[in-house]
């Protein structure tokens, strides 16, 4: 399962998935947690996102007269069935719930039975030096 949403580093993990991570029997999960005030102006960051190891890249641009409401989804979800065509792939969406985020994924995690969760990560430039 991988956390979705329209960030870099939510596209970094669905890289670093689809090219380590998956083995040929598994099925891989879009875990996306609707929180409307968060997303909503970051979406354009995540079409920016430049290419998969794969050699699918995210589009550039949202087509016009296209709603841009949870269109990341189904894009993410475009690129994972051109990188890998035999592994079914599936979105599932929660709300937060007044819940802290951590909480809602780990309790989403062993609800489905996950065996391997991949979450991106903010790094700061210092720590992507240094490690």
């Amino acid at each position: 399962m991988v956390v979705a949403d329209p960030t870099p580093q939510s596209a970094a993990a669905l890289e670093y998935a689809l090219s380590h991570a998956m083995l040929e029997q598994d099925e891989l999960i879009l875990f996306h947690i609707e929180n409307p005030n968060s997303w909503k102006n970051t979406l354009s960051t995540f079409l920016r996102k430049p290419s998969f190891s794969s050699g699918v890249t995210a589009p550039n641009s949202v087509p016009e007269g296209a709603s841009t409401d949870i269109d990341f989804l189904d894009q993410m979800k475009r690129a994972c069935e051109i990188a890998q065509p035999k592994t079914p792939v599936r979105i599932e969406k929660t709300d937060m719930d007044g819940k802290d985020k951590a909480a809602v994924i780990i309790s989403k995690s062993k609800a489905l039975g996950i065996d391997l969760l991949i979450v991106g990560q903010r790094r700061s430039l210092s720590s992507a030096i240094l490690g």
